[in-house]
């Protein structure tokens, strides 16, 4: 399926935000599949061109969905500054509010690595979503007791984790009411180095 690089600014709740999307040529002429992926720590090198969510979107975009990658505040061209994941949930709330606006969708995905699943786990409950796709959440690293299970939830997660207990998450996701679909790589560390293939693979395996 061929389809088109678009990149845009577009209107946030304190200034503009960096958007890049891949969308289907024929787009205008059906409902699609919808997936916002948000980047990990913007104070840590975080922005939407890290590889891992590059392998991500590219894993959605050989799928037919309609992929939209952004960068939070105060990374790339996006105005403002970090708040410590609490603006960046009004980010990830402005994008796909725009997204929506923008596209015929029949159903929306939020996919995030690191920081960025920690984002859209805090805003999955604002939104109406069909699915959810975290890789590496920061157990350990941000408050995740008020965070619940989510309806068609995959969770991605390599054992040699560098940066978060890979342990820590498995504990916690499972005893969660409402627990992912856990997809394990043993040999993987956070940055999944040598692994994106097996990334890039298992994503077009759960969400063919």
């Amino acid at each position: 399926m061929k389809t088109v690089r678009k990149e845009t600014l577009i209107d946030g709740g304190v200034g503009a935000l960096e958007v890049r999307c891949f969308v289907p040529e024929d787009v205008e002429k059906i409902p699609v599949k919808l997936v916002v992926l948000s980047h990990p720590h913007p104070l840590h090198g975080g922005t939407m061109n890290n590889k891992v969510v590059t392998t991500m979107e590219r894993a959605f975009k050989g799928l037919g969905y309609v992929t939209v990658a952004y960068n939070f505040r105060g990374v790339g061209q996006s105005e403002g500054v970090y708040d410590e994941g609490v603006g960046e949930q009004e980010d990830l709330l402005a994008v796909v509010a725009w997204a929506k606006a923008t596209f015929v969708t029949e159903q929306v995905t939020l996919a995030g690595f690191s920081f960025g699943s920690y984002v859209a786990l805090k805003a999955q409950d604002r939104l109406t979503i069909e699915a959810l796709c975290t890789v590496a959440p920061p157990v350990g690293l941000y408050d995740f007791t008020e965070i619940g299970g989510g309806n068609s939830w995959s969770l991605i997660q390599g054992g040699q984790d560098e940066v978060v207990s890979a342990q820590g998450i498995m504990d916690w996701a499972l005893s969660l009411e409402r627990s992912p679909d856990i997809y394990w790589r043993t040999q993987a560390g956070h940055f999944f180095h040598g692994e994106l293939i097996w990334l890039k693979k298992t994503i077009e395996l759960i969400f063919k």
